[in-house]
């Protein structure tokens, strides 16, 4: 079976973005893979710590399928939740059968480079933005994920025979994913850019010499502006540019004819609903029936017509799932990002990579959270449902090894 988690993992990063749905085909199989734990007890190789993961991905769906129930929501919403379940499955799995550290992080990599040549090639070929087999924000902030997340991997390639090899393949799957997301123009993926190149130079400058890692950060940054600065002014300049202008325009008229001014109405719409109903929110067909009760009476703008999310992760789940569906919300990313930040400090060398993935996926999320409604997209739930189980199989893997 640990060939099966590993080619799973493998599958998982590497086709996730290149084929349709190609982030399921992974994930699938460490869920159905689960199914061979029926009858072993794997309860002797969990600790608190794998409790508390398992704890949090069940609380979620628990919670969240208990709201549908109350606010009577249709039978196509409980896809979503039971996402986490099945990733909760999966760790059990990866914590019997943990997968090989190169196949995780060779999958990594051909993510990396597929989503960039894939991206570009939409870009230059048809002169759009990258959407890829989604859409141009899911497709920029899965790749810019698994760029980050092959950046961590360079202390584990520094300790293999072919070290060059895997140290260079890694840096190159790292940018090829960053520009995977610079070719779909999409903004909020590079909200959280500062703080995980700021982390990544702190986490290496205590392994790496001061001076490589952050002439490193200076190269990385350089080959960022320069994409930036030669692209054409139709793209991501264009538009980093146009969003201050949005803003500036929704402030002065309350224009929401606009990327960012539907963000901002959204916003001003979400804090009513949940000033209407602060504790159990109103659910997703009550938020949209309440919406349009709300631009009937021009308390709303009318362009908001149908839009059955905020744009914002924290703000929609109290809308929709009110103060029990925010605080699971908030648990599924506090306590596995306490728990990774801890074992950044006490966990082996060759597990910490890990732990620093786990860290920068949740950051992530955080910063994508301040804009859109990531968890409301398939590819949103699967990538930080799986992601997170993987990153965490694969450091408590390390560990028992150690």
């Amino acid at each position: 079976m640990g060939s099966f988690t590993s080619f799973s993992v493998f599958l998982f990063s590497a086709i996730s973005l290149i084929v349709p749905s190609g982030f399921s085909v992974g994930s699938v199989l460490l869920a159905l893979g689960s199914l061979t734990l029926v009858n072993k007890s794997v309860r002797t190789t969990l600790n608190r710590e794998d409790r508390l993961i398992l704890a949090v991905l069940l609380a979620y769906f628990a919670v969240t399928v208990a709201m549908l129930l109350l606010h009577h929501e249709s039978g196509k919403e409980y896809d979503l939740p039971l996402r986490f379940f099945l990733a909760a499955a999966a760790l059990l799995l990866l914590r019997a059968y943990p997968p090989a550290p190169a196949a995780f992080w060779s999958g990594l990599i051909l993510g990396g480079i597929g989503a960039g040549v894939f991206a570009g090639w939409q870009y230059f070929a048809h002169n759009v933005r990258a959407t890829g087999y989604t859409n141009a924000i899911q497709y920029g902030d899965i790749s810019f994920i698994i760029g980050i997340l092959c950046l961590t991997g360079i202390t584990w390639a520094m300790q293999q025979r072919a070290a060059r090899a895997w140290v260079a393949l890694l840096i190159v799957g790292g940018v090829m994913g960053l520009m995977g997301s610079l070719f779909t123009g999409s903004r909020g993926s590079w909200v959280a850019l500062p703080i995980c190149l700021l982390i990544l130079c702190v986490y290496y400058s205590r392994s790496i010499p001061a001076r490589y890692v952050w002439g490193s950060l200076a190269a990385l940054v350089a080959a960022i502006a320069i994409v930036f600065t030669v692209m054409p002014s139709t793209d991501f300049r264009a538009r980093i540019s146009l969003a201050f202008s949005e803003a500036s325009t929704y402030m002065q008229k309350k224009d929401a004819d606009s990327s960012i001014g539907t963000r901002m109405e959204m916003w001003r719409a979400g804090a009513m609903a949940v000033a209407e109903a602060p504790v159990l929110g109103m659910g997703k067909a009550g938020f949209v029936q309440w919406e349009t009760g709300q631009i009937e009476a021009g308390k709303i703008n009318a362009l908001m017509s149908g839009n059955n999310h905020v744009y914002n992760e924290w703000l929609d789940a109290l809308v929709k799932r009110g103060v029990p569906g925010l605080l699971v919300l908030l648990a599924l990313y506090f306590v596995p990002l306490r728990l990774f930040i801890a074992r950044l400090k006490s966990a082996p060398e060759q597990a910490k990579p890990y732990a620093l993935g786990g860290v920068l996926l949740i950051v992530n999320y955080i910063g994508f959270g301040f804009s859109q409604v990531f968890l409301a997209h398939n590819s949103g739930v699967m990538t930080l449902g799986f992601t997170m189980v993987i990153l965490w199989g694969m450091l408590r893997g390390e560990e028992s090894r150690s």
